[in-house]
C-alpha cells in the first residue's frame, strides 16, 4: 500500500519543528550556563572585529552569577530536618550543598532534574541540566528520561560518550553509536526501584503547554551581554582615545619612518608640527548606561537598586524595607522546595530500602530557618534588652547568637557563664580585704 505522501510530509514537518524547538531550548540553556560560569568571550566577540580584539582585552563582568546567587535564598542556610530513623542522614552525601546548587540552577534555567544516586554506600545527588524526555499519553509527564553521563577529564581517555536511559521498568547505558553497554550486576537492565528516579524542579511550576516550555533567565543574559559589549567599548576608548588623536603637518615629514606611541619621539623636519585633538569623554557615559541597565535588571528580580551600588551602613529597618520584595518572593520559593523535599524523601526511601535493605522511616519535620535579621549594634542591644526583660531569652541565648562558633550549643554557653560567675565571686572576695583592714591585721602571722 502506497503511503499518503501528504500525511507523511506533515509528520516530518511537525517532527522538524519539534526538533528545532528542542535545539533552541538546549542552545539557550547552554548559553545561560556559560554566562553563569563566566564563559562569555565567544558571545562578546561577535560584536567586534578580530583586528580590534587583538589590541584590547575583552570585558567579562559576571552579573548573572551575582543576581542568581542573590535571589536563591531558600538553601542559603540548611533547613532543619527531623527523621524517625535518626541514622538516615548518614546516608546522604552533601545533600544541603547539592540542593543549594540545585536551587541556583533552577532559578537560572527554570527547569532541572535531581537524581539521587546510590554510590559507595551513600546517596549522591546528581544535578541534571541536559536531558531528553519521552512521553506516553500525558505530554507533560515523562515516562522515560535519557541524559549524558559525566565524561572523564583525561585527554588520553578514548571512551565514547555515554548516555543513561531510565524508565519505570528498565535502565541501561548506551554509547553514541547506539550500542548498549553490558552490566554484569544487572544483565537484564531492570530498574530496581520501579519508578523514575528523578525529582523535577520547576521555577514557576509545571508548564501547561509543553514539557520544555521553559526558558532560562534570558533578561539577565541579555543585560550581561550588553554590559560586556559596553565595557569592551570602554576598553577600546581608553586604549585608543585616552590620549587624544594625533596628527602631523609639514612638507618634510617622512611618512614611512614616522612612529607613533607614548614612548616614541619623531623628527618632523623644519616646518613640521604635531597636534592632538581631545575627543569627548565617552567612558563616563558608558559607565552611566551600564549602571542604568544593571539597576533595571535588579528590579526585575525583586532587588533594590542599591544592590547595584553595593552595601552601605543602614539601619535594620531600612534593610528590611529594602529587601521586602525579595523576602516575599522567598516565601513562595519555600512552598515549592518543601514539595521537592517531600518527593525526594519518598524516592530516597525507595533507594535505601532497595540498596541497603533499611527502612528509612518518615520525614517528621522540615524547617527552613528565617533569614538572619540584620541590625546595627545599637538596635541589637536594644532588642536583647527587651527580650531579656520579658523573659524571652537569657544570657546564654545571647552568647549563642553572638558567637555560634565558640558556643555551638546551650550547654557550652552555660558552662562558660558559670566559670565567669565563679571567677567574679573570687575577685569580689579579694576586693573585700583591702590592705590595712582589720581582717588583714588579724590574719597576719606574728613573727
Amino acid at each position: 500500500m502506497i503511503p499518503n505522501v501528504g500525511k507523511m510530509l506533515l509528520r516530518e514537518s511537525q517532527a522538524t519543528a519539534q526538533q528545532n524547538a528542542k535545539n533552541e531550548w538546549r542552545r539557550k540553556r547552554i548559553m545561560a550556563r556559560d554566562f553563569y560560569n563566566g564563559n562569555t568571550e565567544d558571545y562578546t566577540r561577535n560584536y567586534f572585529s578580530n583586528n580590534l580584539l587583538n589590541k584590547i582585552p575583552l570585558a567579562n563582568v559576571n552579573i548573572t552569577r551575582r543576581i542568581i546567587d542573590r535571589i536563591s535564598l531558600v538553601y542559603m542556610k540548611p533547613p532543619k530536618r527531623e527523621y524517625s530513623n535518626e541514622n538516615v542522614p548518614m546516608m546522604f552525601n552533601e545533600k544541603d550543598l547539592k540542593l543549594q546548587r540545585a536551587e541556583r540552577m533552577t532559578n537560572l534555567l527554570e527547569h532541572i532534574l535531581i537524581k539521587p544516586t546510590w554510590r559507595n554506600g551513600v546517596i549522591d545527588y546528581d544535578i541534571i541540566m541536559d536531558f531528553e524526555a519521552q512521553f506516553g499519553d500525558d505530554p507533560l509527564r515523562p515516562t522515560a528520561i535519557t541524559y549524558p553521563l559525566s565524561i572523564k577529564a583525561s585527554v588520553m581517555d578514548d571512551t565514547p560518550e555515554l548516555t543513561a536511559y531510565w524508565d519505570s521498568e528498565n535502565t541501561f547505558i548506551f554509547d553514541n553509536n547506539g550500542k548498549i553497554q553490558d552490566d554484569p550486576d544487572n544483565p537484564e537492565h531492570i530498574n530496581p526501584y520501579g519508578v523514575l528516579p528523578f525529582i523535577e524542579c520547576f521555577k514557576n511550576g509545571r508548564p501547561e503547554y509543553s514539557y520544555i516550555d521553559t526558558s532560562p533567565a534570558m533578561d539577565c543574559l541579555a543585560t550581561n551581554l550588553e554590559v560586556n559589549v559596553s565595557e569592551t567599548n570602554s576598553n577600546a576608548n581608553t586604549m585608543f582615545q585616552s590620549f587624544g588623536y594625533m596628527y602631523v603637518n609639514g612638507s618634510q615629514v617622512e611618512k614611512d619612518t614616522l612612529e607613533v606611541g607614548q614612548d616614541k619621539i619623531s623628527f618632523l623636519g623644519i616646518d613640521g608640527t604635531m597636534n592632538i585633538v581631545s575627543p569627548p569623554n565617552t567612558v563616563d557615559a558608558l559607565a552611566s548606561s551600564i549602571e542604568h541597565s544593571y539597576k533595571l535588571l535588579a528590579q526585575n528580580y525583586h532587588l533594590n537598586i542599591s544592590f547595584v551600588d553595593g552595601t552601605a551602613a543602614q539601619s535594620g529597618v531600612a534593610i528590611k524595607l529594602r529587601n521586602q520584595e525579595l523576602t516575599e518572593s522567598r516565601i513562595s520559593d519555600i512552598i515549592r522546595w518543601k514539595d521537592v523535599e517531600k518527593k525526594m524523601f519518598e524516592l530516597e526511601s525507595i533507594i535505601i530500602g532497595v540498596e541497603a535493605n533499611v527502612n528509612a522511616g518518615e520525614l517528621i519535620k522540615l524547617d527552613y530557618e528565617e533569614q538572619e535579621e540584620i541590625l546595627s549594634d545599637e538596635e541589637r542591644r536594644a532588642k536583647w534588652d527587651w527580650e531579656l526583660s520579658h523573659g524571652i531569652i537569657d544570657v546564654a541565648d545571647i552568647l549563642l547568637q553572638k558567637d555560634p562558633d565558640r558556643f555551638p550549643d546551650r550547654e557550652t554557653a552555660q558552662d562558660y557563664l558559670f566559670e565567669r560567675s565563679s571567677q567574679d565571686l573570687a575577685e569580689d572576695d579579694e576586693e573585700t580585704t583591702p590592705n590595712g583592714s582589720l581582717l588583714e591585721a588579724l590574719t597576719r602571722p606574728v613573727g
